[in-house]
């Protein structure tokens, strides 16, 4: 059960709060952000182009309430990722970017410090999860390119979704996911997604192949005719083992 004040807040919406899905669109990756040691830096450096996914969650860093229920969500997927082989440095990053132009590096670092100690099964550095704060000019193009809607609210500072971007080693949206709980199992799914299949298993590769992320259910659902390739798949070895399981036997007798 959430606080009854989480559960308000996640579910009021005023309007021009939500999120545009962008999907595949490029994000703002020339703007700057001050980092956890205050110095200024691309949003471009986050990202390797070529291998690492990076999961930008939005937030801003007072936020007793629904943020902090966000940045929970986050850590307890990645304790289970970690568990699973999957760890926040090596095989993807998290940033957490403040839409609040009056969050400072000094709030950034002490709340880095705080969640990075909350995720179990590694030892979670700024390389991992890195939380960045900017100016109107920055935060707005970026927050703009994500279809990341929020406002100014006089009840609780701002208003605004409930929601995480996983964004391609390349700077594209590649799925979005709601909520404050992150199943470990569709994220994991997703990163392997936006990475093109560089991280991840052969596990993984079936599963995808097997299922197809829902947007109206916000996860991974079992996909027809993914099932039916592979099974047309085995069916095709059993045949082509059969064939020359009869050949070897014809031969030796």
């Amino acid at each position: 059960m959430l606080p009854a004040a989480v559960q308000a807040e996640k579910t009021r919406q005023p309007e021009g709060v939500g999120v545009d899905q962008k999907l595949s669109a490029p994000i703002a990756l020339d703007t700057k952000f001050y980092n956890e040691d205050g110095k200024l830096v691309e949003l471009s450096s986050f990202f390797d182009s070529d291998r690492r996914p990076v999961i930008i969650a939005p937030a801003f860093f007072d936020c007793a309430m629904l943020c902090t229920a966000v940045f929970d969500g986050i850590s307890r997927a990645m304790t289970e990722l970690a568990g699973k082989g999957m760890k926040a440095g090596e095989s993807y990053r998290v940033l957490s970017v403040s839409f609040d132009p009056g969050d400072t590096p000094a709030m950034a670092r002490a709340k880095g410090k705080l969640y990075r100690s909350t995720v179990k099964n590694q030892e979670v550095g700024p390389d991992g999860w890195h939380f960045l704060t900017g100016t109107q000019d920055n935060i707005k193009p970026l927050m703009d390119s994500m279809g990341y809607n929020y406002k100014p609210d006089g009840e609780v500072r701002y208003s605004h979704p409930a929601a995480i971007m996983l964004i391609t080693p390349g700077g594209e949206v590649s799925r979005y996911l709601f909520g404050i709980k992150y199943d470990a199992t569709d994220l994991r799914l997703s990163l392997v997604e936006a990475s093109s299949g560089k991280i991840g298993t052969l596990t993984d590769a079936f599963l995808l192949t097997c299922f197809r992320f829902d947007p109206q259910k916000g996860k991974y659902t079992p996909f027809a005719m993914g099932f039916m390739q592979i099974g047309g798949l085995l069916i095709f070895v059993f045949l082509v083992g059969l064939v020359l399981f009869l050949y070897l036997r014809e031969r030796n007798t």
